[in-house]
């Protein structure tokens, strides 16, 4: 038994420096910002992991953008980010999207929700799984994401520095409207100066806000694979060259409910605010495959 546990150890110490190394190889951040590695009982087997429990967001993990961004942070969209819409209850994460004007309108400050990233402080790359357990919102112009982008996304842009959407879908009304039980996931990267992507989706019987669901992203260096509930949503195979810039290297996560934008479309006198996404948790594993 003894020597089991020696073992054991040694096996973990041994992970902890291929992952140190792993980081330090993929990631063009400096030192101070590469991944946590914070082992505990609350997730022994994580790289990394969020679970909201603290009073506060942990200001060491994330970062709040705010405002309107460019043209709406280049989707047309409505909301003004604030940090207030960002707070820690009973365990979780919640974001809200709310009004703060009984008649609504396109970047006039009548809308406001938030969006937190862990660009510089936490990133994640190939070798590794995603886990997160959210409960989403809905509703016409409703648009919530879980997603990532290239860590070198300050110095060579979007879409050179790769996007990979986990969770995102755009809501409707009334909330039995099936696009509020879809979900799509995608891949976005730049292919000879042009904008090229890859996507999916999965319908399932409840809207996504009627509950939690798992949703997981598997990052080899061979594909990317996401899923709801353990089934397939979309995977794509990046061994082709074209993929070596955007998905070869670190990615950092964000966390956003936008409303309108090109894709939803503008929210209506149907949609109901306040609406929510709940985080419960984060995690980063090791993936052997």
């Amino acid at each position: 038994m003894k020597i089991a546990v020696s073992f054991r150890l040694l096996y973990r110490l041994f992970s902890i420096v291929l992952l140190v190394f792993f980081i330090s190889c993929k990631s063009n951040s400096a030192p101070n910002e590469s991944i946590v590695l914070d082992y505990d009982n609350n997730c022994p087997n994580c790289i990394w992991y969020e679970e909201f429990n603290g009073p506060t967001l942990n200001d060491d993990h994330w970062n709040y953008e705010e405002g309107y961004g460019n043209n709406g942070w280049g989707n047309d969209e409505w909301q003004k980010y604030v940090r207030g819409n960002s707070e820690i209850i009973d365990g979780q994460l919640v974001i809200t999207a709310n009004t703060s004007n009984e008649k609504i309108g396109k970047r006039d400050g009548s809308i406001l929700s938030s969006r937190i990233t862990t660009q510089g402080k936490i990133e994640y790359g190939p070798g590794m799984r995603v886990e997160a357990k959210i409960k989403a919102p809905w509703g016409q112009g409703i648009w919530p994401a879980f997603w990532s982008i290239g860590s070198n996304f300050s110095q060579i842009g979007w879409p050179k520095c790769g996007e990979i959407d986990i969770m995102e879908f755009i809501g409707g009304n009334p909330i039995s409207n099936t696009k509020n039980k879809t979900n799509h996931s995608t891949l976005h990267w730049d292919e000879s100066g042009n904008h090229k992507s890859s996507s999916n989706s999965i319908r399932i019987n409840q809207p996504l806000s009627s509950d939690y669901h798992i949703y997981e992203l598997i990052w080899t260096d061979e594909y990317i694979e996401s899923k709801l509930d353990g089934k397939r949503v979309h995977k794509v195979d990046i061994r082709p060259e074209k993929f070596n810039t955007p998905f070869r290297n670190s990615h950092f996560f964000i966390l956003n409910i936008a409303v309108g934008g090109r894709w939803p479309g503008p929210p209506n006198d149907n949609t109901s605010f306040p609406q929510k996404m709940y985080v419960d948790y984060i995690r980063v594993f090791e993936f052997n495959y």
